[in-house]
């Protein structure tokens, strides 16, 4: 069994520390994960012969977090991903003032992404919300709100992002928190 102690940087929320553990411990091999948000730091127990540290590397990089270790695009880079906004057109940006009407007054169920510009697990799960937008255009209207420039999100409780809430007549069916799997919303739009 090995232990490596793996120096996480962008953390910025301690609801970052369930979505990097819960996915490093997908990786069969790996028997125990630790965060710490004060450390900025995952602690990792694994088996080497059945799982490598690129691997878990990898793991850490797939929900949008970077290794301080390693060397990533300069911070220029970085800087215009930041000030670059992703907008889709299967995924439109709602304010507040736009939700009741698309959301609460709808006659079509919703499903509202919740994010944030600086989340790094949010930039890496909204091309999946994206695809599943593309898949499910019929099942419901799929919608993004930035909780810095909305006050939604309070009357909500989302408490962690990235959120997802399925709307059904003006009333939450479905919350999926902590790196939502597309399929388990799916489902719940079926259901």
């Amino acid at each position: 069994m090995a232990v490596k102690n793996i120096p996480i940087t962008r953390m910025d929320c301690p609801t970052c520390i369930p979505v990097l553990e819960r996915e490093v411990l997908r990786l069969n091999g790996v028997e125990e994960v630790k965060g710490s948000f004060m450390t900025k730091n995952l602690r990792v127990n694994y088996d080497p012969e059945r799982v490598q540290l690129t691997q878990i590397e990898a793991a850490i990089e797939r929900v949008g977090y970077q290794i301080s270790y390693k060397r990533y695009p300069s911070v220029f880079t970085r800087l215009r991903e930041f000030f670059r906004n992703e907008r889709s057109e299967f995924v439109p940006q709602l304010t507040d003032a736009e939700f009741p009407g698309k959301v609460i007054h709808a006659s079509v169920n919703a499903a509202v992404l919740f994010t944030s510009p600086t989340c790094p697990t949010c930039k890496a799960y909204k091309p999946r919300f994206i695809e599943l937008a593309k898949r499910a255009s019929g099942k419901a209207n799929f919608y993004e709100m930035n909780i810095v420039s909305t006050d939604t999100w309070r009357d909500y409780d989302v408490m962690s992002i990235p959120t997802v809430l399925l709307f059904k007549a003006g009333e939450v069916s479905g919350r999926f928190t902590a790196l939502p799997q597309t399929e388990d919303i799916e489902a719940a739009l079926d259901g």
